[in-house]
């Protein structure tokens, strides 16, 4: 089975008005980045759907595409790509050339272009088989994934009507980002409020908080709230955060170190600071892989994501059930909080938990219609 044409539809659905951060705060550049919507045509017929990151440029595009087409799916090595001389978004420079034929072989290190394409080949793998991805992962530990709310920077007013909002979709736990100089006290009273229970919180500041000190200044104002977590309240460091541990008694979970860098899972369960990890690569494999190491180590973790489409959500939901420790409350919820996700079926939570589509491959459909509406440029490869 070839790859005979590859559709690739570049579109920007905008966010809900009111649904990431409050007014006064501004925007942010990543809502103005767009998207491509991957449609990979194989010979027998089937089609494999993709979704990439956000702000993936439209050469990378056209590298890999081309790049791919024409290959028979069997001889496609997703860890292990041929691919020309210089790709894009492609960083380790090709060794032994010579020696690999027309093409140079490159190990891929930044993986976030290839991500749409890898998604499309395993919606075909999947398809093919008449087999849910899961099952393909190795199969489910869960057929629902535990999810929670999402909102960006909001003052108080705006979080308590996205807390209503949260609640009736059937959320039960939230994470909000914050920045050190907003009254963080006074958002979490009033999403408190309007819930009416201690509704669970991430607080995530993308390290803003700084430093232990600060961190411990704002923890004070927050101490008549139970059930809070940091997520990244500052630069990991062991020592540091061990000290935040036992000052407050939050629970910490793990996202990055500094900017482009990722939890390491096997290092968390070493230093025993932290309640968990968010992991969030841009492979299926380094997925899968990380997950076992927090499993082995008995480390719940969620799958992060970049506030997606249907596409790509329903690829992390995949890759959740086949995790054994995907147990702590994701915010795979991005299809939710934009105007249109782009697929026919709907990803709603259910007792706060997301089920998974058990169609085969991803057990979505693309909208087409939808996708049109939103689209702000095309590509098209096909074989001659």
């Amino acid at each position: 089975m070839n790859i005979t044409s590859i559709r690739a539809t570049e579109v920007h659905v905008p966010f809900k008005v009111g649904w990431t951060d409050s007014p006064e705060y501004g925007t942010s550049s990543w809502k103005e980045q767009t998207k491509w919507i991957l449609q990979i045509d194989s010979s027998d017929g089937t089609t494999g759907l993709g979704e990439t990151p956000r702000g993936v440029p439209r050469s990378a595009i056209e590298s890999i595409a081309k790049a791919l087409l024409g290959k028979r799916l069997d001889a496609i090595n997703f860890a292990q790509l041929t691919l020309p001389a210089g790709g894009d978004g492609y960083l380790l420079p090709p060794s032994d050339s010579a020696d690999r034929g027309p093409d140079w072989e490159y190990s891929v290190t930044n993986r976030t272009p290839f991500f749409g394409f890898e998604i499309a080949l395993w919606d075909l793998l999947g398809k093919r088989a008449g087999l849910p991805l899961f099952t393909l992962f190795g199969g489910a530990w869960r057929r629902s994934v535990p999810m929670g709310f999402w909102i960006g920077r909001m003052n108080p007013k705006d979080a308590a009507r996205q807390t209503e909002i949260a609640l009736s979709l059937g959320f039960r736990s939230m994470k909000m980002k914050a920045f050190p100089q907003d009254n963080i006290a006074e958002i979490v009273g009033a999403i408190r409020n309007v819930a009416g229970f201690d509704l669970p919180l991430v607080i995530d500041p993308n390290r803003k908080f700084q430093r232990l000190g600060d961190t411990l200044r704002i923890d004070r104002t927050l101490r008549a709230f139970p059930d809070i977590s940091y997520e990244d309240p500052f630069p990991y460091n062991a020592t540091t955060w061990r000290e935040l541990r036992r000052a407050t008694e939050r629970p910490l979970i793990w996202h990055a170190t500094t900017p482009g860098t990722r939890a390491n899972a096997i290092q968390a369960a070493s230093d025993g600071i932290c309640e968990g990890v968010n992991i969030s690569p841009f492979s299926a494999r380094e997925i899968l892989t990380e997950a076992e190491n927090a499993a082995r180590h008995r480390l719940p973790h969620w799958q992060g994501s970049g506030l997606e489409l249907g596409i790509m959500d329903a690829f992390l939901l995949h890759t959740s059930a086949a995790s054994q420790t995907a147990a702590l409350p994701g915010d795979a919820i991005g299809h939710l909080l934009r105007d249109d996700d782009l697929i026919q079926e709907t990803l709603t939570p259910v007792d706060s938990a997301i089920p998974v589509p058990d169609g085969p491959g991803l057990g979505v459909t693309l909208d087409a219609a939808a996708a049109a509406r939103y689209q702000v440029g095309a590509l098209r490869f096909a074989m001659a």
